[in-house]
């Protein structure tokens, strides 16, 4: 009830049509959800959309454990996998708008030792090519060993494995190593935990409970077990909080914290949606500079050492299939079986996003097919457009 009474308020106050019969009768919303949730196999879920800068529906589906039956709710806790990307990148460029960090610098100058493809000596990686998946770095060396340091795979002491044959900035190839690296800068610049930093410039200012370490989240009751895409237990809710977590800030260790490791409510990860869809502030808060945010959404190639053609702006996604003839904005996450998906459209100022402790997740044109089925729903019913 307190949904459709905020939904009709916001119609009413601006003044606009109906936005369309789905939204009038939310039964209608819930229905096609639960079908496309139950096609999907999925074992709970939740689903938040917001439009003109509220939040308009919310919808829960399932269980956060098969074994204890325990209901998703509005409080439960998601991982969100590579959608952490996204949310990292929201801090880094607080430190680009600080003058902390630069894009184009050589990220040697923040990790204290020189990085570089040993096939071009010459050509430093950047920010800018951490964020855009332009790095050259492979996962095919020593990433995946969980005893590997970072310094020994990409300094100038590390082998060729650790790296395509390709210019840095030259060619797009997504890259969790990459991406994994901003959390090393970070730890290295700000001298603090990744967790500590990121909290301190993202979360609390808005008052959001997140964190890319499940211990540390204020309600652990209130997290699920995630299953495969088998629907077997990957981990539990109390293997997920025991999880080694290192206090001391360790750059050399932490590159893979901000790859996929962010817990955080479907609520307050689509706030983070409206803020990047709004310009930078959501619920009059201000994390970012309007024009900040326009880098972040916008094509890369030209800038910097940047010449490849990529989908993504600056740790923003620019999906073209959701929507004919439109651009979205967001990212996608996957891992094992559970998923989520944060996209938005600043034109019309609708968010959308989606978490789930598991699914199927088959994939269509690299979005899987319960994101496609439930964003259609979402932006049928609350796009305000046909």
């Amino acid at each position: 009830m307190l949904r459709r009474t905020l939904a009709l308020l916001l119609t009413l106050a601006l003044c606009l049509p109906c936005l369309s019969a789905a939204a009038e009768d939310d039964s209608a919303l819930d229905a096609g959800f639960e079908n496309a949730f139950r096609r999907n196999k999925t074992i709970g879920a939740a689903v938040v959309i917001a439009k003109d800068g509220q939040i308009v529906y919310q919808y829960q589906y399932g269980v956060m454990s098969k074994k204890t039956k325990e209901p998703v709710t509005a409080e439960t806790y998601f991982k969100i996998a590579s959608v952490t990307k996204m949310i990292s990148g929201i801090y880094m460029m607080q430190l680009v708008e600080q003058g902390v960090l630069d894009l184009d610098t050589d990220i040697s100058k923040y990790l204290g030792y020189t990085v570089r493809n040993p096939y071009y000596k010459k050509i430093p990686v950047t920010l800018r090519n951490l964020m855009t998946h332009t790095s050259s770095l492979s996962t095919k060396g020593g990433f995946s060993k969980l005893s590997s340091t970072l310094s020994s795979m990409i300094s100038t002491k590390g082998k060729n494995s650790n790296w395509y044959k390709e210019k840095p900035g030259s060619v797009y190839r997504y890259s969790n190593f990459g991406a994994g690296i901003m959390g090393s800068i970070i730890e290295s610049v700000m001298k603090q935990n990744l967790n500590d930093a990121i909290r301190a410039g993202v979360f609390a200012p808005l008052s959001i409970d997140a964190s890319y370490a499940a211990r540390y989240l204020e309600h652990p009751e209130n997290i699920p077990t995630i299953y495969s895409e088998k629907k077997t237990t990957y981990m539990t809710a109390q293997a997920s909080i025991d999880e080694k977590w290192d206090e001391e800030p360790d750059p050399d260790m932490h590159f893979r914290l901000t790859v996929g490791a962010l817990w955080i409510k479907p609520t307050d990860l689509c706030r983070l949606g409206m803020m990047l869809c709004d310009g930078g502030t959501v619920d009059g808060v201000t994390l970012l500079q309007p024009e900040t945010v326009a880098l972040m959404m916008s094509e890369q190639r030209g800038q910097g050492n940047i010449t490849a053609k990529t989908p993504y702006g600056l740790c923003v996604h620019h999906e073209t299939t959701l929507v004919p003839g439109r651009t979205i904005y967001g990212h996608q996450g996957i891992s094992h079986g559970y998923l989520c998906n944060v996209y938005y459209d600043p034109e019309t100022r609708f968010v959308f996003v989606l978490c789930t402790n598991g699914s199927t997740n088959s994939l269509n044109n690299h979005v899987t097919n319960l994101s496609r089925r439930t964003f259609a729903l979402a932006w049928e019913a609350y796009s305000g457009l046909e």
